[in-house]
């Protein structure tokens, strides 16, 4: 999976010289999905190149957006069907007629309901991205952003519990805030050839919760509350470097713990994976 998303992020960075991006005019495009008495909300986001806002609807509504796009290219596809009790969403930005990527200067702003359980499904190419999930209800949250800059944040407890976060990152950077928040049972981190700083500080609510970090050639941070139970698994070599902070000793060979790890109420199991990049663990305040 790694090797693939290198493999697509390089063949972008060789086709970004030649792109241009014509200026054009803009249009506003408003698309409101009304309330549907639903147990879960299947939601899948394709965006190419743009400014995207996620955030919370404060009305009655499944969805409210609103798009600036260019009118050399076709509108934004937004669709919404249900079956039974599951409704599925489907939003997309647009080619021109002849397959060119959406411009640079479209804006995306996405707000969803706080009432229903969500399954957020994100895939962006390059694109700035502030990403507040606080008070959306998150079953299950995937994220792939190729050359994208993106801050996701968690300002409050989930009130659902969140299976799995999958976050892909290709060559960008990634800050993640409040993961503590997020109520997750795993989160899989790819990180290419970018930088990502996961900060799990929050309110835990799940007793054991599991970190798995692959990192090819970029980097990642991950900063963890001191009164959090912590456990790592690495093999490290001469070409990566993976950096603990001083108060997770080593256990036997390949395994490290803090000092807290039996004795915590709340304990993380990191999978640490590095080829060329590095991987920084902290323990902060």
């Amino acid at each position: 999976m790694l090797k693939r998303k290198l493999l697509t992020i390089i063949s972008l960075l060789l086709i970004l010289p030649v792109l241009t991006f014509a200026r054009s005019d803009f249009e506003n495009f408003q698309k409101t999905i009304p309330y549907e008495d639903l147990e879960n909300l299947e939601i899948e986001i394709e965006i190419g190149i743009a400014e995207l806002t996620i955030g919370q609807v404060e009305g009655n509504n499944l969805l409210e957006a609103n798009v600036r796009y260019d009118t050399d290219y076709d509108e934004p596809k937004i669709s919404f069907r249900k079956s039974g009790k599951t409704g599925y969403l489907i939003i997309e930005s647009r080619s021109d007629k002849d397959g060119e990527l959406n411009t640079e200067d479209e804006r995306w702003e996405l707000l969803f309901t706080t009432k229903i359980p969500l399954n957020l499904q994100i895939d962006i190419g390059l694109v700035e991205g502030q990403l507040d999930m606080t008070a959306l209800k998150l079953t299950d949250l995937e994220i792939a952003g190729g050359l994208s800059n993106i801050e996701l944040t968690f300002d409050e407890p989930n009130q659902e519990r969140l299976d799995e976060i999958n976050l892909e990152i290709g060559l960008g950077n990634f800050t993640a805030i409040g993961l503590g928040n997020a109520n997750f049972g795993k989160l899989n981190l790819e990180c290419g050839l970018g930088s990502a700083t996961l900060e799990l500080d929050g309110k835990w609510k799940v007793d054991e919760a599991e970190l798995n970090l692959e990192v090819g050639l970029g980097s990642a941070t991950v900063k963890i509350p001191e009164d959090l139970g912590v456990e790592v698994y690495s093999q490290s070599n001469f070409l990566s470097e993976v950096d603990l902070d001083r108060s997770i000793i080593e256990v036997r060979d390949g395994l490290y713990r803090n000092g807290n790890w039996d004795s915590a109420p709340h304990r993380l199991t990191i999978d640490a994976e590095v080829g060329l990049g590095s991987i920084e663990v902290e323990i902060v305040d």
